[in-house]
């Protein structure tokens, strides 16, 4: 797999007749459409953007120029992670991953909602300056409580039950990213075991999953990738396929 982002001036690549999902390796929301794509065990193919200067042809397929896209069909495409997964959900359904019960559904969705703070709160911290609002920090560590106090609520390995489900793959590219903010300095927003033993527990699970294993990177290279981009020059192409780890950081080479 190619980790090169596209960019203004180059040629689209030629429709190979699989799904093909538009992305940025670094945005949580396009990994949560790779990690179901992944879990549901469909061929596609992944072509990477590049956001600051994106494609000319990227607006066919995202009238804003945003990812994920979804080509389902040559030339014919869907945007937006929880539109693209509900989706792939109920036209692939040999891999249900969204609960039977409507009141599942519903709480699994209005845990997502709930989470969107957490989300923020990670996206000021990583990518402005220093200064932070305590309030910011307090959000953040809510979204780890209310997360943590589900999971003890549940009772299951996962969110989902004894398997991940969609609710686990809208949450974890956050997660994944969240174990990277120590690593720049941002030490108010570390998961420590103290604290969040079973949301760390439930993260390490996660980490094995096939579906995310195979794609997810790990905090220090998410770390390096939030450094260039809060001084202004995001390295998009930093990457090779031997950087798809997300249990540790990359070995220095002896």
């Amino acid at each position: 797999m190619s980790e090169k982002h596209l960019q203004t001036g180059d040629p689209l690549p030629a429709n190979s007749g699989k799904l093909r999902i538009f992305a940025m390796r670094f945005c949580p929301y396009a990994e949560r459409s790779v990690l179901v794509l992944n879990a549901k065990n469909l061929q596609y193919d992944l072509v990477f953007i590049n956001l600051d200067h994106k494609p000319e042809w990227i607006f066919t397929f995202s009238p804003k120029g945003t990812v994920p896209a979804l080509e389902y069909e040559p030339g014919q495409a869907i945007f937006d992670s929880n539109i693209i997964n509900v989706y792939l959900d109920e036209k692939y359904p040999e891999v249900p991953l969204q609960a039977t019960n409507p009141l599942r559904r519903a709480q699994d969705k209005m845990l997502v909602e709930s989470f969107a703070g957490a989300q923020s709160a990670y996206y000021t911290a990583a990518f402005n300056p220093p200064a932070l609002q305590p309030s910011m920090v307090e959000t953040y560590h809510k979204g780890l409580e209310l997360l943590q106090k589900e999971l003890e609520s549940r009772g299951t390995k996962y969110l989902h039950g004894d398997q991940p489900g969609l609710v686990d793959y809208t949450l974890w590219p956050f997660l994944e990213r969240f174990e990277a903010l120590p690593l720049i300095g941002k030490t108010e927003f570390a998961i420590e075991k103290s604290k969040y033993d079973v949301l760390i527990n439930y993260m390490t699970a996660m980490k094995d999953v096939p579906a995310v294993k195979s794609y997810c990177l790990s905090a220090d290279t998410h770390a390096k990738f939030m450094e260039s981009r809060a001084k202004g020059d995001p390295n998009y192409n930093m990457l090779d396929t031997s950087a798809v780890c997300c249990m540790r950081p990359r070995k220095k080479k002896e």
